[in-house]
């Protein structure tokens, strides 16, 4: 789709300057609701205004599981099931290769 998510803690912002059309904010809360229930993560709700979209998180019960976890590089948004792969990602940008 050509649309690039920057992360920052609790906010994704999605840049579309490549996409070939835009998405309007209805449309975005569609595809972030279909992505997370294809990654299996679990949410109470998501809703949205004219200018953001916000994902209601589900709260874990005691002892639930939380899902599958991801590491997320804070440098330029890479996702990895795998912690092993998300530090050598994070090196590479200290390292420089």
């Amino acid at each position: 789709m050509g649309i690039m998510p920057v992360i920052n803690r609790s906010q994704i912002i999605l840049d579309d300057s490549f996409a070939g059309g835009s998405l309007d904010v209805d449309g975005i809360a569609k595809l972030t609701a279909r992505t997370l229930l294809d990654l299996g993560i679990k949410f109470r709700g998501i809703t949205s205004s004219e200018s953001e979209v916000v994902v209601e998180d589900e709260e874990s019960g005691e002892g639930g599981s939380r899902g599958p976890s991801f590491f997320i590089c804070p440098h330029c948004g890479f996702i990895t099931p795998y912690e092993e792969e998300y530090w050598n990602h994070v090196r590479i940008h200290y390292i420089g290769f």
